[in-house]
């Protein structure tokens, strides 16, 4: 289109210009993008970003989304997939759960007890899948609470109602005040992969480009 020719252009010009729509799952969201926004608009001041946070899935294409940050694998065979890192997660819930509920000694045991799961409608069947030495063991869990958004879901594991499966960098300032506790520790789930889907485009706007450069750059570590 017109709109796509001359953002290519101003783009090359250096000087990018104009909407840049970005999604993210709202965790992600709140602590990582939204707080890089400011400065990558510092550098770039002719970019209007538009920022849509969500833990469901969204339509890229139908929605008009230049970028969306992603943990998981992505299925969409229409769109780019670029892996940016590593996102280690955890169980965790309250030390008052466990002592009343009984500790997991093994992954099995998880289907004992009441998982916060993250759902939304038309969600697949949910399971969790645990890092064994026999390698990935999948696991069909159940819970009395579901949500679509897992700051609710940590929030019911503080609130002692269950067990809970989040990426550790959201829960790890709750694991170090000891108000959470790892559940099998020996066995981790399996870590999730962070990255960015943008649409195939004949002419991909260089600003999609350029603040997917940044957040990589600026996000060494975040994971640990």
């Amino acid at each position: 289109t017109l709109d796509e020719a001359e953002a290519v252009v101003s783009g090359f010009s250096g000087n990018p210009h104009g909407a840049l729509r970005v999604t993210a799952p709202l965790g992600l969201g709140r602590r990582l993008i939204a707080p890089l926004v400011p400065r990558f608009c510092n550098e770039y001041p002719g970019v209007e970003l538009r920022l849509r946070l969500s833990d469901r899935n969204v339509d890229i294409i139908a929605d008009g989304i230049d970028l969306a940050f992603f943990l998981g694998e992505p299925q969409d065979s229409a769109l780019k997939w670029r892996r940016i890192a590593e996102c280690g997660r955890v169980l965790v819930a309250t030390r008052a759960y466990l002592d009343e509920h009984g500790h997991p000694k093994d992954p099995q045991d998880l289907t004992e007890h009441n998982c916060l799961l993250l759902r939304y409608p038309r969600s697949p069947e949910y399971y969790w899948v645990l890092q064994t030495p026999e390698g990935p063991q999948k696991l069909l869990v159940n819970g009395k609470f579901d949500a679509d958004d897992g700051d609710v879901l940590s929030g019911w594991a503080l609130a002692g109602k269950g067990i809970v499966n989040r990426p550790r960098y959201e829960v790890a300032e709750q694991i170090a005040s000891g108000q959470l506790v790892e559940v099998l520790p020996e066995f981790p789930p399996i870590p999730s992969q962070f990255g960015v889907l943008t649409p195939h485009r004949r002419l991909q706007d260089p600003k999609v480009r350029l603040f997917a450069d940044f957040i990589a750059r600026e996000i060494k570590g975040f994971f640990g």
